[in-house]
């Protein structure tokens, strides 16, 4: 994949997953529960393990998408469960 189109599919997977997050935690503060969270991990350990993101850039989009839906910081708590989930999605069997 040359350099030009791998920065393409980069863009366009954070593209969508910046709009899936945004759904996912709008979904979770409207309703008071979360929604299942199948279909959003599956895509995260997709893009992880295809090489468009990382496990930070997976941690931060998460982190500015609830920030921006809730308007409020994630606690500590929340952090650390994200860390928890994010790494086991992105664990190599």
């Amino acid at each position: 994949m040359s350099t030009s189109s791998w920065e393409d599919a980069r863009k366009s997977y954070l593209t969508s997953l910046r709009s899936k997050l945004k759904a996912f935690y709008k979904s979770e503060a409207e309703s008071g529960f979360s929604p299942d969270k199948r279909w959003l991990n599956g895509f995260m350990a997709a893009g992880f393990h295809s090489g468009l993101v990382g496990l930070k850039e997976l941690k931060l989009e998460n982190v500015s998408a609830v920030k921006k839906m809730t308007g409020k910081k994630m606690t500590q708590a929340q952090e650390r469960r994200l860390e928890s989930r994010l790494t086991k999605l992105c664990k190599t069997v």
